[in-house]
């Protein structure tokens, strides 16, 4: 549902930064002189001929450093191949469109804009400056791989973290996921340390395991394919979460979903969990109308009156395509923005 005029790409000073996972042109060649007491020393250096990590010079790699949030969205961005490849914008996107503090002349501003319209999940008022700790790199990570290549939603059998209590509650979710795909593991006393800001070497290592998961775990379906009814779950869940709310959807967890049935469901649920009020509507002519079940009419008015979905350039909804991924993501990421706008 992007509305296009205009093609960017990622281009090749953008990932040249100091103190980053990522960019020196030297990366791939260089021999990292200070991973030796590091665990996940073959793995880093595994990352660096594939030239998705970079040292801070040519031989120090500097696996205790902290990274930011700004080195953070880099780096997902050249391990996952994220670009703009396809999409078009009515005007140049600037960094500062979806990150509030973001500096639109920064080295980090195209990578951002990047990974917001490739859906990563990164918060509006993210502070590119601010150490990432380790339940927020992993979150970012966990729903990258997940969205990027369109992997099936799980609901794994809970951990037990010893310290979970310490884990901030929209995190909780990506965090098991992370423990089922063995992106992370825990210390050997089943803490995870949430709240420690992640090394240089913790994220490479993520990175490394994420993508080692990947290899072997090809998304089933194409971008363009529909999404399941336990995926299209997953998203109103996740967004409900982002907005501190917990509930259980019941619907067969194998029914593809459509274009209406996925924008009912959602309208619906976040009305009875009172996130959306019923407001007074002013129908909009749909072209094919004729097509949409009555009892979902009004869910798909209120989403048009909502801004959270829009009409085709011809009138039409095509409610009865099957929804991909990415447009569902889209939707649900609206439908937060449309609660938290009704709330200004």
């Amino acid at each position: 549902m992007k509305k296009t005029i205009k093609t960017f790409t990622l281009t090749a000073a953008t990932a040249l930064l100091s103190l980053s996972l990522v960019g020196q042109s030297f990366a791939a060649t260089s021999s990292f002189t200070d991973l030796n007491n590091i665990a996940s020393k073959d793995k880093i250096i595994a990352l660096q001929e594939s030239g998705i990590v970079g040292g801070i010079t040519s031989t120090l790699f500097s696996p205790q450093e902290k990274i930011t949030a700004a080195q953070s969205v880099q780096l997902l961005v050249n391990a996952l191949g994220l670009n703009l490849d396809l999409v078009r914008f009515v005007k140049e996107p600037k960094a500062s469109d979806y990150i509030t503090n973001a500096s639109n002349d920064a080295w980090y501003a195209q990578a951002l804009i990047v990974a917001a319209v490739n859906n990563v999940d990164l918060p509006k008022d993210l502070n590119p400056d601010k150490k990432l700790t380790r339940e927020e790199f992993t979150h970012q990570l966990v729903r990258a791989i997940e969205v990027s290549k369109n992997l099936p939603l799980i609901n794994p059998l809970v951990v037990d973290i010893k310290d979970g209590d310490q884990l901030t509650v929209d995190y909780s979710g990506s965090i098991q996921r992370g423990l089922k795909y063995g992106i992370i593991t825990l210390n050997t006393d089943g803490t995870f340390n949430p709240k420690a800001e992640i090394t240089r070497a913790e994220a490479a290592e993520e990175v490394y395991n994420a993508l080692d998961y990947l290899k072997t775990h090809q998304a089933p379906v194409t971008s363009n394919d529909p999404i399941s009814a336990a995926q299209g779950v997953q998203l109103i869940t996740d967004a409900l979460g982002k907005l501190g709310t917990d509930i259980k959807i019941k619907i067969d967890p194998d029914a593809k979903m459509t274009r209406e049935s996925f924008t009912y469901l959602l309208i619906h649920t976040f009305q009875t969990s009172e996130k959306l009020p019923m407001i007074k509507l002013n129908p909009v002519e749909i072209k094919d109308n004729d097509k949409i079940d009555l009892s979902n009419v009004g869910a798909i008015q209120t989403a048009l009156a909502l801004d959270i979905v829009e009409l085709n350039a011809d009138g039409t909804f095509h409610p009865q395509d099957g929804i991909t991924l990415t447009d569902a993501t889209e939707i649900a990421t609206q439908a937060v923005k449309a609660v938290e706008g009704l709330k200004k």
